[in-house]
């Protein structure tokens, strides 16, 4: 049987964009136009999936009084979720866009009890996972939940011999590694803040990659934002370069990236073509408004133009 693709969303949002033709200070701002997302990354990927006709199975909190219309957007969108009722509601993260300015407010979630924590843990230990599943563990998480949550998902998960994804910022990070996950997905300043350190030199970031490489992690994958995305492996170093486009949000993009390589890699594809694939997805995201994810055809489009190098000696953002 194929191995499913599991999605954790601690800390989901319902995504606001209000469209400007400008941002003004002191002064009042006209908006133009709205739309509303599901938010939250792991639901991100799950959304991406769905695009490249992949079912996945995406576990998220469910708020009280807004729960009801966060499910009929996943459902719009025909999202398979185990849901996981909570008395609080989901924050709310509210995007202000112009042409030359973007203001992002998020909410920092609902307070989860540890009623409502041993409730999750319930439900996801009981989940029937097999050997050679993915568990994708994304973004921030809610008020009440401890930042080595990610950790504690890696080691209880264990004993069912599945792919541990992790995709997180700080502290969240640095717990997470500790229990080695399969695949990591910071981008650079994830990186940086993980390690508290500034990366400026591509010979830094090696060394940083090899190291974790060393401590049993498997897949890094590092995103560059328009200027691409790094993989390091035992054995692969691989740089991808997009294809300029015309940009208009780069919310979701890198769950975009992380849905495109994780189908890639179920069907067992070679890395340098699961990165490829990743950064078709990210770039094609890039191109839609708010959280909206691209279609399959415009991800074919655009995969023509996205180039690979091995083993590059330098890397855009970064000096030799």
């Amino acid at each position: 049987m194929a191995s499913l693709i599991y999605t954790i969303s601690l800390n989901s949002s319902i995504d606001f964009s209000f469209y400007l033709d400008n941002i003004v200070d002191e002064d009042i701002n006209r908006i133009k136009k709205i739309r509303v997302d599901p938010g939250g990354k792991g639901i991100n990927v799950s959304r991406m999936l769905k695009k490249l006709g992949e079912n996945s199975i995406a576990i998220t909190f469910l708020g009280k009084d807004n729960g009801k219309f966060y499910e009929k957007l996943l459902k719009k969108e025909k999202i398979k979720i185990i849901p996981i009722l909570i008395k609080g509601n989901l924050r709310n993260i509210y995007n202000f866009i112009s042409k030359n300015r973007v203001l992002r407010f998020n909410e920092k979630g609902p307070l989860i009890s540890k009623k409502e924590l041993d409730k999750f843990w319930d439900i996801l230990l009981d989940l029937d996972f097999k050997k050679g599943d993915f568990i994708v563990m994304s973004g921030s998480i809610p008020p009440g939940i401890k930042d080595n949550i990610y950790a504690e998902i890696i080691k209880k998960t264990r004993k069912f011999k599945v792919f541990p994804v992790v995709d997180a910022d700080g502290n969240i990070l640095r717990e997470s590694i500790k229990e080695k996950p399969f695949i990591i997905k910071p981008n650079l300043n994830e990186l940086e803040r993980c390690f508290e350190t500034k990366i400026e030199k591509f010979d830094t970031l090696k060394n940083i990659c090899i190291s974790l490489i060393n401590s049993g992690i498997q897949i890094i994958l590092i995103t560059l934002g328009k200027d691409g995305a790094i993989l390091f492996t035992k054995q692969n170093l691989l740089y991808s370069k997009p294809p300029e486009i015309d940009f208009k949000s780069s919310i979701g993009c890198g769950d975009a990236f992380l849905s495109g390589f994780l189908y890639k890699l179920k069907y067992k594809k070679n890395y340098e073509e699961c990165l490829k694939f990743a950064v078709a997805c990210g770039t094609s995201k890039a191109e839609k408004e708010g959280t909206k994810m691209p279609s399959n055809y415009r991800i074919k489009q655009i995969i023509k133009y996205v180039k690979i190098y091995e083993n590059p000696t330098r890397i855009p953002l970064l000096k030799s």
